[in-house]
């Protein structure tokens, strides 16, 4: 069976759709991808009509964030009009929303993919098909009724899963009217990657121990459950030793919602082994009450260079009261010391834009954030009320947010409010001058305007790079040729803009092209 994957994402990052890809193709199936970064056009572009007869898919899947939603909405009418072929949606929103989503697609995968995706193919391929798939982990659309199939089990074991590839050569995009196989055009495909694609990104875990009320994972609860599933260590080599045959990747970036929930002996043997078999730098990520002192060392003497924790607030009241994130700023600022011991380099994540704060809660977390050993990088993120989250709930119920608003802004296109600015910059210049223009609207004059608007924009421009050439030549154990290699590989876009911004230029540009087609195609965003 012929299966096209469709990504509608604004940067090619698609580890889970790549995963996806490799689990069909190891039980028989053919495979493409098709990236169409922010695809919202009022009619299907003749390459990739082209492209599809050519192919001629028997299954069509459309991975989907939430912001991805009203693209892959209009992506399937526009393929409906055309061809036979059956559309399942799958991704995050199809999980959270999959009453929504299944209105539009014949099926809708309601967990993991991989299994699900295999059996659905071989269904299409060998059963009666006037029998309906009963597959657990997926819906299904007949035309004239629903059929709710129960969630499937997680798979208890990820290394029964096969490993993706960096750069698969099944892997095209829709570039200047052409539909181009990255495989053949690597140059391409670094331009869309994120960090140009000097990043390999990889999971080790599935899970997550917390359930904070604003994180999509705990709205996943239900699907996944609590515990944090792994992957033995020679599963992650597995696919690292194939990634590094591309000499273009430089680094490991584990996406792991916390690196640190495996074992001390699992830590171990990664440690011991990584330093002999891949000895590349790698980037992983802490939640601040689970960092380890032996687990860190261990790490940072692996070749891990950068630390990125969520801090969210520097105010306890807003972790605990808005949040229901029980971890204490007592907790960030231990764990911010134990990072800065070993020279790792640190990215802590911070959400802003929260109705729930109030303009002291903001102060205070402006202030806890100077008391953070520097050097280090932040990057802020407006509060996207994610349905089925308690803090969704919550605001829905209480009138502060419409139901469907976090399906039209990504949440790095934050308030350009006063507080934001001076907080983006708090990590990058002097404490005392935080302290000078950290005051409350009553208090602040045209003069504190003026001086934050010039130091703004001279931090940004003039030491932010430094803060991160510095932070990252020191994380390389000042290897001043990786240093250069990192920053060569991203290309046009520099790095410090890269890292501060996270998620790159693309997904904010993506925010207009939403507003665009809301008066443009007024009908897709009807109800």
């Amino acid at each position: 069976m012929k299966l096209l994957l469709i990504s509608l994402q604004s940067n090619a990052y698609i580890t889970g759709l790549k995963y996806v890809a490799a689990s069909a193709m190891a039980n028989g199936h053919e495979v493409k991808i098709l990236y169409l970064p922010g695809y919202l056009e009022k009619d299907l572009d003749r390459v990739i009509e082209d492209f599809l007869r050519k192919y001629r898919p028997d299954l069509i899947g459309i991975s989907l964030m939430s912001i991805e939603y009203y693209p892959a909405k209009n992506l399937t009418r526009l393929l409906k009009a055309r061809f036979r072929a059956r559309v399942i949606w799958g991704g995050v929103h199809a999980v959270i929303r999959p009453e929504e989503c299944i209105q539009y697609a014949d099926y809708v995968c309601t967990g993991e993919g991989e299994r699900v995706i295999v059996s659905l193919l071989d269904y299409l391929q060998h059963a009666d098909k006037s029998e309906l798939p009963e597959i657990p982990g997926l819906w299904v659309n007949t035309g004239t009724e629903i059929i709710r199939n129960p969630l499937a089990e997680p798979n208890p074991d990820l290394d029964s899963l096969p490993v993706q590839q960096y750069l698969p050569d099944y892997f095209y995009v829709l570039h200047n009217g052409k539909i181009l196989d990255f495989s053949d055009n690597e140059k391409l495909f670094r331009m869309y990657a994120l960090y140009g694609g000097t990043c390999h990104m990889i999971i080790s875990t599935r899970g997550c121990p917390f359930k904070c009320a604003y994180c999509g994972n705990s709205a996943f609860i239900h699907v996944y459950g609590r515990k944090v599933r792994e992957r033995s260590v020679d599963s992650v080599l597995d696919e690292i030793r194939e990634v590094i045959k591309n000499s273009f990747v430089l680094y490991m970036n584990f996406q792991d919602d916390c690196f640190f929930t495996h074992s001390i002996e699992w830590v171990r043997e990664f440690s011991e082994r990584y330093k002999k078999e891949v000895n590349l730098p790698f980037i992983v990520r802490v939640i601040p009450t689970m960092i380890d002192q032996e687990k860190i060392t261990l790490l940072k003497k692996a070749g891990m260079c950068w630390v990125v924790m969520g801090v969210q607030s520097g105010c306890d009241r807003v972790n605990y009261e808005i949040y229901d994130r029980r971890i204490k700023f007592e907790s960030v600022k231990n764990a911010s010391d134990i990072i800065a011991a070993t020279g790792a380099a640190a990215f802590y994540e911070m959400i802003v834009d929260n109705p729930y704060e109030t303009e002291e809660d903001r102060m205070e977390t402006i202030h806890a954030i100077s008391t953070l050993k520097k050097p280090f990088v932040t990057s802020l993120a407006h509060l996207t009320f994610f349905p089925g989250t308690a803090l969704a709930d919550r605001a829905v119920a209480e009138g502060v947010t419409e139901p469907d608003a976090y399906l039209y802004r990504y949440l790095l296109n934050i308030d350009d409010t006063y507080q934001n600015r001076l907080l983006s910059i708090t990590s990058i210049i002097p404490s005392w001058l935080v302290r000078l223009l950290n005051k409350p609207e009553k208090e602040r004059s045209g003069v504190h305007e003026l001086f934050l608007n010039i130091f703004y924009f001279l931090a940004k421009r003039l030491v932010e790079p430094g803060v991160f050439f510095f932070t990252t030549a020191r994380s390389l154990n000042y290897r001043i040729d990786w240093l250069y290699r990192t920053v060569a590989g991203n290309g046009k876009a520099t790095l410090s803009r890269l890292i501060s911004r996270y998620l790159a230029k693309g997904d904010l540009d993506y925010d207009s092209k939403l507003k665009a087609a809301r008066k443009e195609m007024p009908e897709l965003f009807e109800k």
